[in-house]
């Protein structure tokens, strides 16, 4: 005898980006969560042609090579327009930057900073270094570096369990390996839009792996302050004109000395904001001096230094 299953889903859109609506997928015969998933969908508005799924394709090819990490987001399906992704329960932005701009005017900051996020010195420790780890996973991919090139705080997101997920990588870039130079070749990826990227992808000519490196130092300064860089600015292009003049956004030098984890995050953030590329610090290089900097600072709480 055969039987027939007939499973009712429930379709919610509860975000979207420029090129996406995300959905919320439920299988309603089953208890809310056991069968949960995301469904991200290009926009009706963009044509459908070879850029657009070229991006939704890439997307999906950097979650299904990365799919032994834990510290990437778990993809459970793909077809042409769509890519079925597990749920997260919340997003890293909303919670780092709260409000993001403020005229400094308005900053209680007379008698010490004033962090505009809730998040501790050791908690944000923490969660610099998840934040590194998932990126180090791209750049140190084993079949090849991959580049995310949209770095900034939306593209994190945490799990059910608590565990800080990396996606969105409809941008990535798949470095190919020059046989004759021995070494990765660069990349062009169009003129970079926004206020969180490196001063090269608003002028862009050969971009590398560095342009997520910039890009994660301003997520640092974001954790430390609880604001945006040039958090005083909302013209995308009046930042790109300071970051093209090599200016960098304000940091209270009280940070440094406030405690031992948010001085490293200024080190840390320093050493990925150099001007020229070359001179940037390697994904890598982050990630060991903050995990060195997470046993150090939990070696000094345990001893109340």
């Amino acid at each position: 005898t055969d039987v027939l299953y007939v499973i009712t889903f429930l379709l919610i859109v509860f975000s979207a980006g420029y090129w996406r609506d995300v959905w919320d997928v439920r299988n309603i015969d089953v208890p809310k969560g056991d069968d949960d998933q995301v469904l991200k969908m290009l926009r009706w508005k963009h044509k459908f042609n070879f850029g657009t799924h070229n991006e939704i394709h890439i997307d999906a090819l950097v979650m299904e090579q990365l799919s032994a990490s834990p510290r990437i987001i778990n993809m459970y399906g793909h077809c042409e327009t769509s890519v079925s992704v597990e749920p997260m329960v919340k997003e890293l932005e909303e919670f780092v930057v709260p409000y993001g701009f403020i005229d400094q005017k308005d900053l209680n900051d007379k008698d010490d900073v004033d962090p505009q996020n809730k998040f501790t010195a050791t908690e944000k420790l923490n969660i610099a270094l998840a934040m590194a780890e998932s990126l180090a996973d791209l750049h140190g991919f084993k079949d090849g570096m991959i580049i995310h090139d949209d770095v900034q705080l939306c593209q994190w997101l945490w799990d059910k369990n608590g565990k800080l997920r990396l996606g969105d990588f409809n941008r990535a870039e798949l470095s190919l390996w020059s046989e004759k130079d021995q070494k990765y070749c660069k990349h062009y990826n169009g003129m970079g839009w926004g206020n969180w990227r490196s001063p090269e992808e608003y002028e862009p000519d050969d971009l590398d792996e560095t342009i997520d490196v910039y890009s994660f130092g301003n997520n640092i300064y974001a954790l430390l302050t609880g604001l945006w860089v040039f958090y005083e600015i909302e013209d995308d292009e009046v930042v790109k004109k300071h970051l093209l003049d090599e200016e960098r956004g304000f940091v209270d030098e009280r940070y440094r000395a406030r405690s031992y984890a948010e001085g490293v995050l200024v080190e840390v953030m320093e050493k990925c904001w150099s001007q020229d590329p070359k001179d940037r610090i390697s994904i890598f290089e982050a990630v060991d001096i903050l995990k060195k900097a997470v046993i150090e600072n939990t070696r000094r709480e345990a001893n109340a230094v």
